[in-house]
């Protein structure tokens, strides 16, 4: 509904495809992502959709992450924004990975971010253990 909204002159097909497309890259390990996207493909012949952009979260994550001493690498952007994709429609989010991936920083630029635009954010760890 809320993307339709953002969206009324796109096509229902164009935003499902791209709704798909970015509910689910989050989840993927790198070498499962060029299957998906050839799966997507395949569901949607011809359609190719741009990246849904946030252009004010994107600003304050930029800045929070230079304010951390981080490299603004294209990639790593690429998952805060993902994380933030997954935070609009989630109620709870869990990040798993190994040592020194990043989910921290991630997370913090994120919460850092949200809560540099006005809104405060906190950040729970539990330790499974």
């Amino acid at each position: 509904g809320a993307s339709k909204r953002a969206n009324p002159e796109k096509s229902e097909t164009f935003l499902v495809m791209r709704t798909l497309r970015d509910m689910n890259m989050s989840k993927f390990v790198a070498e499962d992502v060029p299957l998906f996207l050839s799966l997507i493909d395949d569901l949607f012949p011809g359609l190719k959709a741009d990246k849904a952009v946030f252009e004010d979260v994107e600003g304050a994550m930029t800045k929070i992450v230079l304010e951390k001493g981080l490299q603004v690498h294209p990639s790593w952007m690429a998952k805060c924004v993902q994380l933030y994709e997954t935070y609009l429609v989630r109620h709870g989010i869990m990040l798993v990975g190994p040592t020194g991936a990043g989910k921290s920083a991630i997370a913090e630029t994120l919460s850092g971010a949200l809560s540099a635009l006005g809104t405060k954010h906190v950040i729970w760890k539990m330790n499974p253990k």
